[in-house]
């Protein structure tokens, strides 16, 4: 008894490739979705809409005689840990001179910082006043960079130089200290001339910054992660070779021009050199000393002989 059997395929993995599905579409898919959700968070958080103003608590608008001093932060100096500033005062009511940008009467601007006299501006009546250079001193240094917050407290007071009477003031300040974002503090205070005002300015990098210098340490860690197992893989396989040896070498110069590279990179000593810095210099110094003799051993093996091998004639 026969049996028959529909027509089977009887082509062969030649005629008929295997397939395989096209990963590209979904990647570009999934980028553009990634990309699309970083510009609507940068949109939305408001960094692109970033101003120059700082804003500072507790200054209160003032009607009447008085005086706006308009401060304007042009460096903030963390190795000697001092902020560079310029004070242009701007008067109102009775104490406008008769020309634009003149004070009518002599003033005197006292700002108080780091328990010293910091700077002593004297304006003298019927001239035009011109912005004057101020150096603030830092209570903290560069030890936490990038995660850097500097902060200085320092005591303002304006007064009347001919009569020695206190002078109402208020303080708007602008900030060209980049890439720093700061806020302050202002609260009543009382000094050594007269009523003042005592003005705490806190500072930090912005993100972008901070951003920046994690990709580069990101890549310092990587790269040692690489030089690790790459070694150490030609090493356990016999395969070491002089390559090997040069790329170790390249790394381990261009570790310090890389740190150099980050945003406000300050001296050497900081948190991060400690945590990431020195340890992966050190391993690749380690890793090239071991593979340098290992290579130099291996491939001087034929000048430390006695006697060299010669073929047998025939």
């Amino acid at each position: 008894m026969s049996h028959t059997f529909p027509d089977a395929d009887l082509t062969t993995p030649e005629q008929h490739p295997r397939r395989r599905r096209n990963p590209a579409p979904t990647i570009l898919l999934t980028v553009a979705v990634l990309l699309a959700l970083y510009y609507v968070v940068v949109a939305l958080s408001g960094v692109l809409q970033s101003t120059t103003t700082v804003p500072i608590r507790g200054s209160e608008p003032r009607s009447g005689d008085y005086v706006t001093l308009q401060m304007r932060t042009e460096d903030v100096d963390l190795t000697n840990r001092t902020i560079q500033a310029a004070v242009l005062p701007i008067p109102h009511g009775s104490l406008v001179g008769a020309k634009a940008g003149e004070m009518s009467q002599n003033l005197r601007i006292e700002v108080l910082s780091g328990g010293v006299t910091s700077s002593v501006v004297t304006v003298p009546g019927e001239s035009v006043v011109d912005p004057t250079a101020l150096t603030l001193s830092l209570q903290r240094g560069d030890s936490a960079y990038p995660f850097d917050e500097p902060f200085t407290t320092f005591q303002i007071s304006v007064t009347n130089d001919t009569t020695g009477a206190d002078v109402p003031f208020e303080v708007v300040m602008e900030n060209a200290a980049r890439p720093w974002t700061l806020h302050g503090q202002m609260t009543p205070a009382r000094g050594q001339a007269g009523a003042a005002s005592s003005l705490t300015l806190e500072g930090a990098r912005d993100p972008l910054s901070i951003m920046l210098v994690l990709f580069y340490v990101l890549a310092i860690l990587l790269t040692t992660l690489m030089a690790v197992v790459t070694v150490g893989t030609a090493l356990v396989k016999r395969e070491l070779e002089f390559s090997n040896v040069i790329w170790l070498s390249a790394t381990l110069i261009s570790f310090p021009a890389l740190r150099s590279a980050m945003p406000g990179a300050p001296p050497i000593g900081t948190a991060m050199d400690y945590i990431v810095f020195f340890p992966c210099m050190s391993l690749i110094a380690c890793l090239l000393v071991w593979t340098g003799f290992h290579l130099l051993w291996r491939e001087s093996a034929l000048l430390r002989r006695r006697h060299l091998d010669t073929p047998e004639e025939q």
